[in-house]
């Protein structure tokens, strides 16, 4: 009986719409083959280092109402791409693909994913984690942030420095040739990456748990926009290399013991028109910056998916922004550590802890088609993302819809699971199905359902807020056994 071993393979921001047999063949044949999660869903915020961090560690950025205590409670404490918290003392947002910040974050935190990892985890047990990944910085880091002191393979195409001693990238440059220089879309980076998998990962590390991140078509969406050529190109080639893996599968691997995972870690929506809220504050008289200092009282890191500190937590100050915020016409939602003034607490979207901003506000959104015909529209503040390209990081329905098919021996057959699942259960399950215990931190549940047992009780409940003119509203589901809400969406409604 061959021993149990797991291929997670990741697709950067893919669309669920795009997993159709004329764009994405191989990966609609695998989906409907096995068992597909349709309402499964991306963590808030949807934004790629969150999810990263969620998949590894299988938690939610922080914990609700049930897991936090005055101590900080529960959660992975990666709040987003970038952000900001006053103890790191630092003079703006920490983005997470900063290496000198990241460090440093380290040592004041003592740990940046406060959350054990997988790479931690299988390491205890006597078992063997590998990574390869096309992706940034952030991600290459993120994916196994103890990997160099574990001595687990990392490999990154994006430079030797982001790869660990335990891969000798030099040996793969060698024999692979260098990585290809980033494109858009991003094509031949993705066949290389396929082939440093299938012919010096699998054969040579033949690890326990084997990562690929594959980074499009989560770039052509950003700078091209979702349904153009360049990002169908993108899907079929991440596809093309997906019909490569299950080529390997079908003759080999999966007779050796190998089952699939394949996910995106979140989906996007189009930019249809952006505003600067900094800007737009400081008009209205609030002093705001990148950092909490003598002559601001609000820092802002903007986005899409935005976060603001408030000087000492001030309640009147922050009731103050609220209102103002509330009164905007490109604001959407808005959470606050306790909820109230008509914003809904960030306990419900698991993003309660000391590292938690003030304010989680996001940009307004629609149901609109985009010029190619996807659903999703939005405000935005992203001034590298043009109008007309994708963004994430929210909360509507379609971004934080991702692709979750698992498959492989034991596993259900052309099998469809409505109860929600999330981001944050593929690390339990494939714990368990190794036999490695799962530790405390460890937030999501075992999908046991997929590979047979019956489904448990789940249900949704919609939660709104409204204070004067301005009302939004939640759609979570709760599954039987799980404490976590899963988010299915939310929007503002006046």
């Amino acid at each position: 009986m061959p021993r149990p071993r797991f291929l997670f393979v990741l697709f950067d921001g893919l669309r669920r719409d795009m997993v159709r047999p004329d764009l994405m063949p191989n990966l609609h044949r695998f989906r409907e083959t096995w068992c597909d999660y349709p309402n499964s869903s991306s963590a808030f915020p949807s934004e790629t280092r969150v999810q990263v961090s969620s998949f590894v560690t299988g938690a939610y950025p922080g914990g609700n109402v049930l897991t936090c205590d005055q101590n900080g409670g529960a959660g992975h404490g990666i709040m987003a791409n970038s952000f900001y918290d006053p103890v790191l003392g630092f003079d703006r947002a920490m983005d997470t693909s900063d290496t000198e910040r990241m460090a440093r974050a380290q040592q004041i935190y003592g740990r940046l994913q406060k959350a054990e990892s997988l790479g931690e985890i299988l390491a205890r047990a006597g078992r063997t984690y590998a990574v390869v990944t096309t992706g940034t910085i952030g991600n290459s880091r993120l994916l196994n942030c103890f990997a160099a002191k574990l001595g687990q393979p990392v490999f990154s195409t994006k430079n030797a420095g982001l790869s660990t001693p335990a891969e000798d990238h030099a040996r793969i440059i060698e024999r692979f040739g260098p990585a290809p220089a980033p494109t858009i879309p991003d094509l031949a980076v993705t066949d290389y990456a396929t082939a440093v998998l299938l012919q010096h990962y699998i054969p040579i590390h033949d690890a326990d748990v084997q990562v690929i991140w594959y980074n499009e078509p989560d770039i052509s969406y950003h700078y091209r926009g979702i349904g153009s050529p360049e990002s169908a190109a993108a899907a079929r080639a991440v596809d093309s290399g997906f019909g490569r893996i299950l080529d390997w599968w079908d003759s080999d691997g999966r007779g050796n013991g190998w089952r699939i995972i394949a996910a995106s870690d979140h989906a996007q929506i189009t930019v249809a028109r952006q505003i600067k809220v900094t800007d737009i504050l400081a008009a209205a008289g609030f002093r705001v910056g990148p950092a909490i200092g003598p002559d601001c009282d609000l820092a802002v890191k903007a986005g899409y998916s935005g976060q603001i500190s408030v000087r000492d937590r001030d309640p009147a100050l922050l009731s103050s922004l609220i209102a103002f915020l509330q009164e905007q016409d490109w604001c959407g939602l808005t959470f606050t550590r306790d909820g109230g003034n008509g914003a809904l607490p960030m306990g419900l979207i698991n993003v309660l802890n000391e590292r938690s901003p003030d304010l989680n506000y996001i940009m307004r959104t629609n149901d609109g088609a985009n010029a190619f015909g996807y659903r999703g529209t939005c405000v935005a503040d992203n001034t590298g993302i043009p109008l007309g390209g994708g963004v994430h990081g929210g909360l509507h329905p379609v971004e934080i819809n991702n692709v979750l098919t698992l498959g492989g021996d034991g596993l259900c057959r052309q099998t469809v699971r409505d109860v929600p699942a999330s981001i944050v259960d593929i690390a339990p399950t494939i714990l368990h199905r190794l036999g490695v215990a799962t530790p405390d931190t460890v937030m999501g549940r075992t999908l046991g359902e997929a590979f047979g047992d019956d489904e448990p009780v789940w249900q949704e409940r919609i939660v709104q807020a409204e204070a004067g003119h301005y009302s939004q509203a939640m759609t979570v589901g709760a599954v039987e056994g799980s404490w976590s809400a899963y988010l299915r969406g939310g929007r503002r409604l006046r």
